[in-house]
């Protein structure tokens, strides 16, 4: 399935990121001037509710020690210079008319008939109050104070002013909004590109690795964040595909290779037996051929089985004390005639107390695996030295020839199904031999090795550790 083509620059996450941020920024700044503008405007109120409550006493204490009289002479100079201008001032026996000792300037009006209802209403609870202007959109704050005569001094002022304070104050954010909303825009931009940036970098590489070019990789950054780790992650996991898919051809290569020589055989053995008139001893030998060959094929087979349990541990393992130096024994016994044949000297260092817990048909295929492996590399004359060593919780099995050596590129591949050091595949092989030991050690919870040169730049060491306890 191919990449689908990237949506418009709308729908595009950098442009949902620039938005989303723009957004965060605008409600973040709302959310604080709100709760600005409540704590300014409740202190305002405080402020103005402080100062009547302070004018009324002060009214209330001037009338009761120097009469009304007195009083009224206080207000003759407003409001030429008295700050209080601003005030209603009424002096109030409710069940009278109420005296007006002070008119503000400028003048605001309020109900009269409304203001005595709300005062026999609340004046047993409150001596603070709120009524609405007559004319205009504006509340009057009304304190009350009660004088000993039983009259009430009434301080009213309109909240025209402290309203116009907050007005100014909201007018103040809207201008500001909008430099914020640009500034919020272009941060959102800024940051979801920069954000973005590897993940554009990572689509452009998927594109050319969809298009077939495995050997793409994604450029790393120095920035060592979370996104550069990704692309290290994405690079690692092409590094697995491209080997995979490498070893995948090479492997069918291999496998073709491996099956049409004795299927070819096979064949021209059968064809040959039939083109012509023979005896039934010549037919018995092509038969023998064609035998021979099928079971080469099933044996192939079966091995290239045996791996894939063994890899996929879905065959059951039948663990038992085995002294892995008694197997090499038994193994040796088979592979000793070829040994003495190409002249190579075979050491042995087995320690007697190697005891492993094992499936012991299948590890002494491994220990096969890797003696026949030692004797096809030992040149004629060579020498193998074959070791087991005891520990207190694992045993390691390690097999030294003196051939050739394997070189640092291959020494990775060769635990690879299917792959041979000898690239003309000249030398007799299923190439399944060291991929069959890397699994079946693996399964047993054990672990593989090879080193390669041992000395004088030749020679291979393949170590095996096994678990005593698995």
């Amino acid at each position: 399935m191919s990449l689908r083509p990237l949506k418009p620059s709308i729908l595009r996450v950098s442009t949902k990121l620039t938005l989303a941020y723009s957004l965060v920024l605008i409600l973040s700044s709302t959310i604080i001037f709100s709760f600005l503008y409540f704590q300014i405007s409740q202190s305002l109120h405080e402020q103005e509710k402080t100062m009547l409550s302070a004018k009324a006493e002060e009214y209330k204490n001037r009338i009761e020690m120097l009469g009304k009289k007195d009083f009224l002479e206080f207000f003759s100079f407003v409001p030429n210079y008295d700050r209080d201008a601003n005030l209603l001032v009424i002096l109030w026996n409710l069940d009278q008319s109420p005296e007006i000792l002070h008119e503000p300037f400028p003048n605001f009006k309020i109900d009269i008939e409304l203001l005595r209802d709300s005062l026999i209403d609340n004046l047993q609870t409150t001596n603070h109050l709120s009524v609405d202007e007559i004319i205009g959109p504006y509340k009057v704050f009304v304190v009350v104070k009660t004088l000993s005569s039983g009259e009430y001094v009434i301080v009213a002022k309109s909240t025209e002013n402290l309203q116009g304070q907050l007005n100014n104050f909201q007018n103040l954010f809207w201008w500001l909004l909008l430099p914020v909303a640009i500034i919020g825009f272009l941060g959102g931009l800024f940051l979801s590109s920069r954000t973005l940036t590897p993940v554009r970098e990572l689509i452009v590489s998927m594109r050319k690795i969809e298009s077939g070019s495995l050997s793409t990789r994604v450029p790393v950054g120095s920035s060592n964040d979370e996104l550069e780790e990704l692309k290290v992650l994405c690079n690692r996991m092409l590094d697995k595909i491209e080997n995979l898919v490498n070893s995948l051809r090479d492997a069918f290569d291999h496998l073709a290779h491996d099956i049409r020589t004795p299927v070819t055989r096979l064949r021209g053995r059968a064809e040959l037996a039939l083109s012509q008139d023979s005896d039934i001893e010549t037919y018995k030998e092509a038969l023998q051929s064609c035998y021979e060959n099928s079971d080469r094929i099933l044996s192939f087979l079966q091995v290239l089985t045996d791996i894939t349990e063994a890899e996929n541990r879905s065959r059951r393992l039948k663990l038992e004390k085995k002294y892995i130096s008694q197997l090499v024994e038994e193994i040796m016994n088979l592979y000793e005639i070829a040994f003495e044949e190409k002249e190579i000297e075979v050491i042995k260092k087995l320690d007697s107390n190697d005891w492993a817990l094992v499936d012991a048909r299948l590890i002494s295929r491994v220990i096969a695996n890797l003696l026949d492996n030692a004797h096809k590399y030992t040149p004629q004359g060579g020498k193998v030295t074959i070791e087991t060593i005891n520990h207190p919780v694992k045993v390691v099995l390690r097999v030294t020839d003196s051939g050739p050596g394997i070189s640092a590129d291959e020494q990775q591949m060769i635990w690879q199904k299917l792959y041979r050091i000898d690239k003309s595949r000249s030398e007799y092989g299923m190439g399944l031999g060291l991929a069959f030991v890397k699994a079946v050690v693996e399964a047993h919870d054990g672990s593989v090795l090879v080193k390669s040169p041992v000395s004088d730049g030749h020679g291979t060491t393949f170590e095996i550790t096994l678990q005593k306890m698995s």
